[in-house]
């Protein structure tokens, strides 16, 4: 370890790991703790994808067992080796809505190939979907508006070439396979992890099954889901899906991910105290005791410690103490919604309040929301109250707008503040209020996916 990493066992490093006048644990949050196997199990995968092939990879785990830390670890793979990496996060809105997340990750594909393509190599890829596609190309367009950014041309041939093809789903999955055919190759394969599967229906995923097994050209697709493996049963679509790529002789890898073994916590804790295992594991064997190797249960048990005081850092010593007895006789349950509920509600109430309705829109809102909510009186310093939960460790800014839960337990738990018998009517009310201000906003600065997000509120 001294060798490995002498600066993190030898310095002090918690001058600059304070919050508040308090020292914090110091976590890793680009290290993947005892997953050496699965990584190299997702690398092979995608190597064999890039040299051209289709292939499915499917990754089973408790919440918080690191399903997307694990695919996070192949993404920057993907990106050097000139892939497009698709991301989309489900919830119970996209099985109520078919088609919605996978098509919004394909038009999100649109936006990447313009930004990782020479104009030169854009006109190529403009000219090679309007020879292709003729006609159709307006039907192309209507499913993925963000087509037009690859080139100007692109819109006038939409409107010289207007087809009368009715949509349906075959013609969806026909026109999809046909785009893929285009777009991914052995320079630019693309990788589609769709996180959460158990929410994902049965039109998605014969989709997908679509374009994996297609024959005509469609190489160099890798698709990525993970599920919640003790949220589903086997009349889930996703084991359908699986027996249907079997069959159409789709190369595909299915692994469970499990808890951290005692050894593997045993370095985790270690790190993030900056302490020889040795000298930690005491504390690592009751931790895993009480999270039984879950990431990240563990994580939030930790701090959970360090905010009862129960676990410290000694200014004299320089070293963080604990009393193992007084830990392994505390009454901490083993639900990790308990430990972030009883934090969450520990906040001012104004900061429970803006929790409760981020929570409402799922894992994600988009930032048109957060303006329509900062015009109303109720909630005009939303954004100060979001910048708040950001510093407490609850959200954070994805790219330039959005908010997003860090976990989906994150979101599970300050959903639980609101009681269940208010929770309809909650959703009501928040979405009458939008509703108002959306239509004080002048018609064309609305945008449809937040008139979605509003009228799911009222509904």
């Amino acid at each position: 370890l001294l060798l490995s990493d002498p600066a993190y066992f030898l310095f002090d490093l918690h001058d600059t790991t304070t919050q508040g006048g308090s020292v914090q644990l110091s976590f890793r949050k680009h290290k993947l703790y005892g997953r050496e196997n699965e990584v190299s199990l997702i690398t092979d995968a995608f190597c064999r994808v890039s040299s051209g092939k289709n292939e499915a990879f499917f990754i089973g785990g408790f919440s918080g067992s690191g399903k997307s830390r694990l695919v996070n670890s192949l993404t920057a793979r993907v990106d050097i080796s000139g892939g497009y990496v698709l991301t989309e996060k489900l919830d119970q809105m996209h099985k109520e809505r078919p088609l919605l997340g996978v098509l919004s990750a394909f038009n999100n594909l649109c936006a990447l190939i313009r930004d990782k393509n020479s104009p030169q190599e854009l006109l190529e890829i403009a000219n090679k979907l309007m020879q292709d596609f003729e006609s159709d190309f307006s039907v192309l367009a209507r499913l993925l508006p963000k087509i037009y950014a690859l080139s100007s041309q692109l819109k006038s041939t939409a409107i010289e070439k207007e087809s009368g093809v009715q949509m349906n789903f075959h013609n969806v999955c026909f026109i999809l396979q046909r785009f893929m055919r285009v777009v991914s190759s052995r320079a630019h394969p693309v990788m589609l992890f769709l996180d959460d599967l158990q929410w994902c229906g049965t039109t998605s995923l014969e989709l997908i099954h679509a374009i994996l097994s297609d024959t005509r050209g469609s190489n160099c697709f890798f698709f990525v889901g993970s599920y919640r493996d003790n949220e589903v049963n086997q009349e889930h679509p996703i084991f359908t899906m699986m027996s249907n790529l079997d069959s159409s002789g789709v190369p595909m890898t299915r692994l469970n991910l499990e808890g951290l073994t005692p050894v593997d916590l045993n370095t985790m804790v270690s790190d993030a105290m900056c302490m020889f295992p040795r000298i930690c594991e005491s504390l690592s064997d009751i931790v895993f005791q009480k999270t039984k190797g879950n990431p990240f249960f563990v994580l939030e048990f930790l701090r959970s410690l360090v905010e009862s005081r129960l676990l410290k850092y000694s200014l004299r010593e320089k070293i963080w103490i604990w009393d193992g007895d007084k830990i392994s006789s505390e009454n901490i349950t083993d639900n990790v919604l308990y430990l972030l509920s009883r934090k969450m509600t520990s906040f001012p109430e104004n900061i429970q309040l803006a929790l409760k309705v981020l929570s409402c829109f799922g894992i994600k809102v988009d930032d048109t929301i957060v303006d329509y909510l900062s015009l109303t009186l109720e909630y005009s310093n939303f954004r100060e109250w979001l910048n708040q939960i950001i510093s407490e460790g609850c959200i954070q800014k994805v790219g330039t707008s959005d908010f997003k839960f860090l976990h989906d337990k994150m979101r599970e738990a300050a959903y639980s503040l609101i009681p269940d018998n208010e929770k309809s009517q909650f959703h009501y009310n928040l979405g009458v209020l939008l509703y108002s201000v959306s239509r004080e906003r002048e018609t064309n600065e609305m945008k449809g996916g937040a008139m979605f997000t509003i009228v799911d509120q009222i509904n």
